[in-house]
């Protein structure tokens, strides 16, 4: 991990916090009101998970839809090309993928400092490649440099709870932890390209639906409400509960940090930004089902271990939209962009260009 990178951000996040806290007039109203509903910047950017807990008896059901889209490869912190990829001995170069997740979230409070959570995933990607040389093409693709790879099904499913330690005032704050159970198959197939035809093929790992592990998701949140706006922290991380899937290989670890801040234009419409930083370990253990030989030498960047995990920091914007009265009372719908400001990447990898999550969440 870069270790500077790490410090600052999380430096900046501390000082940042601490003078703005000063500064600010206290939010009244939070003393009494032990879970701070009522207000648009009541919850954070709608990509932020596990944000927020409930009152006694209290349920939320949600529904959010996330798009990410990568264009281009990356090696480290620059910009690289298929041309760069092939130079290394790689037969074909990923050139684009894109994600769209949708996700069913229920919540459940059986008492007012415990919240419980599951949530469940349906997941559908596309990576397009590109072949290393026409005469390669010739050989495994009848003649076609591009070829496109497709999945979908249901994701794994996460089940956990926050547990608020902390309320004092317009201050708060809760723990959380949740297991990831593997129900997303690590079996997704395509047709890829290989000499006397296309043959159905086991993809590599960003094309799988889950983890193929039990994965810990623990998480430390803080948030601190004013008059008219609010900011919260939270870090969180995977830790893989096993040593190698059925497949023979581990997803990396991650941790990230992330601080937004809120602000309510009135009482149906508040504005949200923040900061993101993530650092992912590499993969371990071996893709035992991915061919690993190509024409050129080695197949796809995919399916080598050296080209997985890295640090990316994003910018986070997004609106928050709560109905106060009327017939859709307590209902929210939001929406948030994710936008790259710095990505160093380990080996060659697609890089991301956005993120896009919106969603609506009723409280009952």
């Amino acid at each position: 991990m870069n270790t500077f990178i790490h410090n600052t951000v999380l430096l900046s996040t501390l000082t940042a916090a601490a003078s703005v806290a000063q500064a600010a007039p206290v939010f009244s109203c939070c003393a009494t009101d032990e879970n701070y509903v009522g207000r648009p910047d009541d919850h954070a950017p709608i990509s932020i998970m596990g944000d927020h807990t409930h009152a006694k008896g209290g349920w939320m059901a949600s529904y959010r839809f996330m798009r990410m889209d990568m264009d281009g490869m990356r090696n480290g912190t620059e910009r690289v090309y298929a041309n760069d990829v092939f130079a290394q001995g790689y037969s074909v170069s990923p050139e684009s993928m894109s994600m769209d997740m949708h996700m069913l979230g229920l919540m459940y409070a059986p008492t007012d400092t415990l919240t419980l959570m599951l949530m469940a995933n349906y997941i559908e990607t596309e990576m397009d490649h590109k072949v290393y040389s026409q005469m390669g093409a010739n050989m495994i693709n009848n003649g076609d440099r591009t070829f496109t790879t497709n999945t979908s099904g249901l994701g794994d499913l996460k089940l956990g709870g926050l547990y608020r330690f902390y309320l004092k005032g317009n201050r708060k704050a809760h723990v959380g932890l949740s297991l990831n159970l593997p129900t997303g198959s690590i079996e997704q197939k395509d047709k890829t390209p290989k000499m006397g035809g296309a043959v159905n093929q086991q993809l590599p790992a960003p094309m799988q639906l889950g983890s193929g592990t039990y994965d810990l998701l623990p998480s430390l949140t803080y948030v601190q409400q004013f008059e008219r706006w609010s900011y919260g922290a939270q870090t969180n991380a995977v830790i893989r509960l096993e040593s190698e899937n059925d497949n023979g290989y581990r997803l990396g670890d991650s941790f990230g940090v992330t601080t937004w801040a809120g602000y309510n234009l009135n009482e149906w419409v508040a504005v949200n930004a923040g900061l993101n930083y993530a650092y992912t370990r590499t993969l371990k253990g071996s893709q035992d089902k991915v061919g690993t030989a190509g024409p050129n030498g080695q197949s796809v960047t995919t399916a080598f271990n050296s080209n997985y995990g890295g640090e990316h920091i994003d910018a986070i914007f997004g609106l928050n939209f709560y109905a106060p009265v009327g017939t859709l009372k307590g209902q929210r719908i939001a929406i948030d962009l994710r936008l790259p400001l710095w990505q160093d990447l380990n080996g060659y990898q697609l890089e991301t260009d956005s993120i896009v999550t919106i969603g609506w969440q009723m409280a009952f």
